[in-house]
């Protein structure tokens, strides 16, 4: 049996017990983590502090792992950095992103395409800007919580 087939389908956990879906592929130096608070993420290995029997416990937080992380666009320009998180309810939702002009963005965490030494974005920045005219962080909290 192939070493790296052990780690398929184990819960992804943070250290304060926040599951953030399960690995659906080990890519070597990246796991991709799905059906969780992400569609499809590459999270690099370094952050993965120990395997156990059904889960793999990241070294901190994800808000320890996150927080004043750069972040990228799809198209590679630097957005910012990550600033804070915001949880509707137990459920992490966001991240705040303070941009070098210290403007503050929001981001979902379905449109993180990857951590690693920055946290990249499978959007644009262009579109993140727009979503900030049309939506604002409470009301996507209330839609993400069911609200009208």
């Amino acid at each position: 049996m192939d070493q790296h087939r052990g780690i398929l389908e184990k819960r992804v956990i943070d250290s304060d017990g926040i599951e953030l879906g399960v690995v659906a592929k080990d890519e070597g130096e990246f796991i991709e983590v799905s059906e969780g608070l992400f569609d499809e993420l590459l999270l690099k290995r370094t952050f993965i502090g120990k395997e156990e029997e059904d889960e793999v416990i990241l070294k901190d937080s994800l808000h320890n792992l996150l927080v004043g992380l750069d972040v990228i666009d799809s198209k590679e320009v630097n957005i910012g950095k990550i600033l804070e998180e915001v949880a509707a309810g137990d459920i992490l939702d966001m991240l705040l992103i303070e941009t070098p002009e210290k403007e503050v963005l929001f981001i979902t965490l379905e449109e993180i395409f990857k951590i690693d030494d920055a946290v990249t974005l499978d959007i644009e920045l262009k579109e993140v800007k727009y979503r900030q005219k049309t939506h604002t962080p409470g009301n996507h909290i209330k839609h993400f919580l069911g609200f009208k």
